[in-house]
């Protein structure tokens, strides 16, 4: 889950009913962006409109901020919204942070944090009873496609957060893809045997473990040992190949530049 919860004010991520882990954890790790708060807001807020054109991504975005207080339509209240997010970052001077989510309930949620001398993070999370059309592979399509042409990453993965916390079959230093993931390496589908997709997208590729959505505990009714253990030899081979980065590879910030 990468710290995404972790990175907000406490008071500004209640609710959710008893806040339990995300069916899908989002991370997307980008090079250093040598700009401001301002800048910064305003390229979020850019995400959220492609966004907008994006099937099952087509949902008003808010931000509250205690319980049970007001909450601010990001565009209705796109100043006031504005200026929540610069009084909390007023005391930052080289590292920032903003975020929305998908009504009330917090069902979609997605936090943009960038600094001017190391990684910057898109992360996302997506909670039942979403997404509005289903699981399977193609709704995220569109989401991934919008992130790339927003930013180029240099990596991308996607997947059940319990996969990342309890079977990733690497070295805790280097990134897996979980169930989907971009890199910025070409690769063909022979090279990636285990993957049931590996096709190139926005000069890179795009490698799914298998269309099927799968979670990663037992208690989940879309639990798959299968599912599991195929994500795992996806990412094994991915690891011989050179493409996954380790956190200092990321921190340095020209991963596949």
């Amino acid at each position: 889950m990468d710290g995404f919860l972790q990175s907000r004010p406490r008071c500004a991520h209640l609710s959710r009913k008893d806040m339990t882990m995300s069916d899908l954890a989002l991370s997307v790790k980008l090079p250093p962006q040598n700009y401001g708060f301002e800048e910064g807001a305003a390229d979020f807020l850019e995400l959220l409109t492609q966004l907008r054109q994006v099937r099952g991504f087509d949902v008003d975005w808010y931000a509250i901020w205690e319980k049970d207080g007001p909450r601010y339509d990001v565009w209705k209240d796109r100043e006031t919204y504005l200026q929540q997010f610069r009084e909390n970052n007023a005391e930052k001077a080289d590292h920032f942070s903003i975020w929305a989510h998908e009504s009330s309930d917090r069902l979609y949620d997605l936090t943009y944090r960038w600094n001017n001398w190391s990684t910057n993070h898109l992360s996302g999370e997506v909670y039942r009873p979403h997404p509005q059309y289903g699981t399977q592979f193609q709704l995220y399509v569109g989401l991934i496609d919008a992130i790339l042409g927003w930013k180029r990453p240099q990596h991308l993965a996607f997947g059940p957060g319990v996969y990342l916390r309890d079977h990733h079959p690497l070295d805790r230093s280097r990134a897996g893809i979980r169930w989907i993931g971009w890199i910025p390496f070409t690769l063909n589908p022979s090279d990636v045997p285990e993957a049931e997709i590996v096709q190139p997208m926005h000069n890179g590729t795009l490698i799914v473990t298998q269309s099927q959505y799968w979670q990663a505990w037992e208690a989940n009714p879309d639990y798959s040992r299968e599912a599991i253990e195929r994500a795992q030899e996806v990412e094994i081979r991915l690891n011989l190949l050179g493409v996954l980065p380790t956190n200092i590879e990321l921190e340095r910030g020209d991963w596949g530049r």
